[in-house]
């Protein structure tokens, strides 16, 4: 069985410090709440506001899209996704090539077209997909819209419970009612009741507190008691993911290499604004993380520090996500980005700058 580094539970008000050091001097400093739970909601590491309430935006993506397996499944073998299509309808994908054909093919594939989906056109945030899709389009199109994937599975349950394919996006319509119910079941509260914004997809924007989008992940990882088809329908998403990793995310972001990295052992999905979800399928737990400043490299420094905790051994792979270096434009380290607090770092990271 796998050995913690660290002693759990772990409880504390204050949260992990990620520090960003230059030349070994504290440059800036983020802080970040954590929740790992396990499929009760007992909270096995708890650092700062276990109860804040956050809007987890893009990292409930796996969570989002059980109620369309769940339908799919429930239509015997009229209808499937294939593996790489599970992994891109949880995606914050860069608009590469590979997401925009598969989106065009999922959709294709159930009748739909791309002009249908209501998420806004824009470019990759990837600089470098950025300056490719610059140099091929005149303009982005929906299709390579980051949650275009996403969307596009909308679309598909839309279809599939027959209903108005227009309007699939708003709070109201049945699509979006049948995610809400299954978020809730999943995390164990009434979602509405923190009320709820929309995303910049156009989707809507849930809140909830932290902890209890950490037991959604829980239950998602086989930790907690659910019905047999919602299991079934966690455990082709988590395999999906790990089939096709660079569908959820793509070049040069921690979704891909992490998916790539440990398989279906670890489901980890970010959410803007500082914001990491992940599911623990060995252990059965949950985890939710916000960095209070909205910062992403700062939830990837902490990502890293709880996997370590938890006892497993990274591969160097994810050492420029989990211990990321400053670089000066001539490409000479000049400083680091670690923690400091309860929780060793992933990787050793004596500062190496001169």
């Amino acid at each position: 069985m796998r050995q913690p580094r660290q002693t759990l539970p772990l409880i504390s008000d204050e949260p992990l410090i990620v520090s960003v050091r230059r030349s070994g001097i504290e440059e800036s400093v983020h802080a970040v709440d954590i929740a790992l739970v396990d499929g009760d909601g007992q909270v096995l590491l708890g650092l700062g506001d276990v109860e804040r309430v956050i809007f987890p935006r893009s990292a409930m993506k796996p969570l989002q899209a059980i109620a369309l397996v769940e339908k799919i499944n429930s239509l015997a073998d009229k209808f499937y996704l294939q593996p790489d299509e599970l992994s891109l309808i949880c995606a914050s994908h860069n608009g590469q090539i590979m997401h925009v054909e598969k989106a065009r093919e999922l959709l294709h594939r159930f009748g739909l077209d791309e002009g249908m989906l209501a998420c806004g056109p824009h470019w990759s945030t990837d600089e470098t997909v950025m300056v490719e899709q610059v140099r091929a389009h005149d303009r982005p199109s929906h299709i390579h819209n980051n949650c275009s994937g996403k969307h596009s599975g909308m679309l598909v349950l839309a279809s599939l419970l027959g209903v108005p394919l227009s309007g699939y996006e708003k709070i109201t319509h049945p699509v979006q009612q049948q995610i809400l119910g299954t978020l809730e079941a999943m995390t164990g509260v009434d979602l509405l009741h923190y009320g709820h914004g929309v995303d910049g997809c156009g989707a809507p924007a849930l809140v909830g507190p932290l902890g209890n989008w950490a037991r959604g992940f829980a239950l998602f990882a086989g930790g907690g008691e659910i019905p047999e088809s919602r299991a079934m329908a966690c455990a082709m998403l988590r395999d999906g993911i790990a089939a096709a990793p660079q569908l959820i995310a793509g070049d040069r972001r921690l979704c891909s290499a992490l998916a790539a990295a440990m398989g279906n052992v670890i489901t980890a999905k970010v959410g803007a604004e500082g914001v990491y979800g992940c599911a623990f399928h060995e252990l059965g737990l949950g985890l939710m993380m916000k960095a209070r400043d909205g910062h992403n490299r700062a939830v990837e420094v902490a990502l890293g520090a709880v996997i370590n905790a938890l006892g497993y051994d990274i591969p160097e792979t994810l050492r420029p996500y989990f211990a990321p270096s400053l670089v000066k434009r001539a490409q000479e380290i000049v400083g680091d980005i670690t923690i400091r607090g309860p929780l060793p770092p992933a990787f050793d990271t004596a500062n190496k700058a001169g």
